[in-house]
């Protein structure tokens, strides 16, 4: 760039994107149960990561899980370790190394963090799923094995409620008892028994119903005893109707049904005890939110880029949205903000006229950046066999007395535990195209019916949709009276823009589509 042109730089415009082109990085193991230790083990896992860094020749700074923890939210704490360390290192980690992505999430938020850490320089690399997330065929890739990953997560755990409901129909709990009960299993037969802590559970019932005790009080003689339990945990017991044999759980979509477990109270007692809470409002007690300030902390002042605030107007029950910034007048209905919010995110909705031809070039991009994972699995399949058949030489020779038993049953295990660790690498690595169409459907629907998902959803429901597909919220302008997104879930825009695309074809081009390589982008 020449001098003179250099005079004109502070105009430029765009933010350069950060990345790294260094050798440092960190890795990262986890497994979400203990159970999963006999399976793709932590071990596993580290020695995969090691062996990528040194082949690729790559400095390991830091190494962050060797543990299993949830990834039902992204509160664990091994994981925040990492982002802090990431952010606050002197030196700029380019990788973060996990054995396969779902290592790394398998949550809603999944993409959103990638994308974060994207920003910050750091790409996440699967040694297990090669892919260059430096253009954007693959970062698309990644974002679709996350949103499978996703999926996938939804139907384990449909089937995975669907066995606990039908153990709760037959009277059966199926999780950890509250405090007061333990668990008993005698020939096979598992029973939920009342312990010692249970008389002390009876007697916080027969205060509160014979003497109505303030849960303070109530607190301060569990606290004279030697218990020590706060106002939360003693409103939890005390509304819990499982002390008197009744079973609630969201797999009964609302339902109650009898427990065969002990009783420690009557059922009269239970709402004797409730009927005080409630009438003297006692305890902790959480209001129940209006789906209709839902935006309320997600939408921010345009004037003052600040968190507006959602309230009911006592006089006349009208919900609204105000700016708490002095000075500011941003109050609005938030009736006619929602309206604004709705209309806003029906831009992004597909066209149902073009789903199939989405369908089609997206299943497409899908299968032609699978295919150096394809070429993965087969020669992870073809070490499995050649596992198998060292397997039926060893127990020939073995037969034949060409070796102790000795040494039969110490590679017999050998080979079965490499044979089943790559195995099950395969069946966790594998995006079954038989199943393909179903994560793409999955996909499509949301942004089919995202408006539509959005106002018929509870508080609850609206704001996990809209801070899923706009993680930085919106801003609200009080003088044009419209709604502007700061940053939108790249996914639905990849979605919302081939929409957009088709919309401009011919009936023609649209009837000789064919998907193409040049889409993948």
């Amino acid at each position: 760039m020449s001098d003179d042109n250099q005079l004109f730089k502070m105009f430029s415009k765009g933010k350069k994107n950060i990345r790294f082109e260094n050798d440092d990085c960190v890795i990262y193991t986890r497994v979400s149960g203990a159970k999963q230790l006999d399976g793709l083990s932590l071990e596993t896992q580290l020695k995969g990561n090691e062996e990528y860094a040194k082949r690729h020749k790559l400095i390991v700074r830091e190494r962050f899980g060797g543990t299993y923890e949830s990834a039902a939210t992204d509160e664990r704490k091994e994981f925040q370790r990492m982002i802090k360390y990431i952010k606050t290192s002197k030196h700029k980690i380019s990788k973060i190394l996990v054995y396969s992505l779902e290592r790394f999430s398998r949550s809603e938020n999944s993409i959103w963090l990638s994308g974060q850490l994207r920003k910050l320089g750091t790409e996440i690399v699967s040694v297990t799923q090669p892919i260059d997330t430096t253009n954007p065929a693959g970062i698309m890739q990644q974002k679709m094995l996350f949103l499978f990953g996703e999926f996938d997560n939804q139907l384990r755990r449909q089937k995975s409620m669907a066995g606990v409901k039908e153990r709760l129909l037959k009277g059966e709990w199926c999780t950890k008892p509250p405090i007061g009960y333990d668990i008993l299993r005698t020939n096979g037969e598992k029973k939920i028994i009342l312990n010692e802590k249970s008389k002390i559970i009876k007697k916080m019932f027969v205060w509160k119903a014979e003497e109505r005790l303030p849960n303070e009080q109530i607190r301060k003689r569990l606290a004279n005893l030697n218990y020590n339990y706060d106002l939360r945990r003693i409103s939890e017991i005390l509304r819990n109707p499982f002390y008197c044999g009744i079973m609630v759980h969201k797999a009964l979509e609302g339902d109650v049904l009898e427990g065969k477990h002990e009783k420690l109270i009557t059922k009269n007692m239970f709402l004797q005890v409730n009927g005080i809470l409630n009438e003297k409002k006692l305890g902790l007690q959480t209001r129940k939110e209006r789906k209709e300030i839902a935006l309320k902390r997600f939408a921010l002042c345009e004037a003052c880029y600040q968190p507006m605030r959602g309230y009911i107007a006592n006089s006349c029950d009208t919900p609204y949205y105000k700016c708490n910034t002095p000075n500011c007048k941003c109050n609005r209905n938030a009736d006619i903000v929602n309206t604004k919010f709705e209309n806003l995110i029906a831009g992004y909705k597909t066209n149902v006229i073009y789903d199939k031809l989405i369908h089609q070039q997206l299943k497409y991009t899908f299968t032609q950046m699978n295919a150096s994972t394809e070429e993965n699995q087969a020669s992870a399949k073809a070490k499995t066999a050649d596992l198998s058949h060292n397997l039926e030489r060893l127990e020939e020779r073995f037969i034949l007395e060409e070796i102790t038993g000795e040494l039969y049953q110490k590679y017999k295990t050998k080979f079965e535990k490499e044979r089943d660790e790559i195995e099950l690498q395969i069946s966790k690595n594998k995006i079954e195209m038989s199943k393909l169409d179903g994560y793409i459907n999955y996909t499509l629907n949301l942004s089919l019916n995202l408006r539509k998902m959005w106002a018929s959803g509870d508080y609850t429901q609206r704001q996990e949709l809209q801070n899923t597909f706009f993680p930085k919220g919106i801003t609200y302008n009080r003088q044009k009276d419209e709604c502007r997104t700061i940053e939108t879930n790249e996914f639905l825009e990849e979605v919302s823009d081939l929409s957009g695309t088709f919309a401009t074809f011919s009936p023609t081009q649209l009837q000789n589509f064919k998907p193409s390589p040049s889409w993948a982008g």
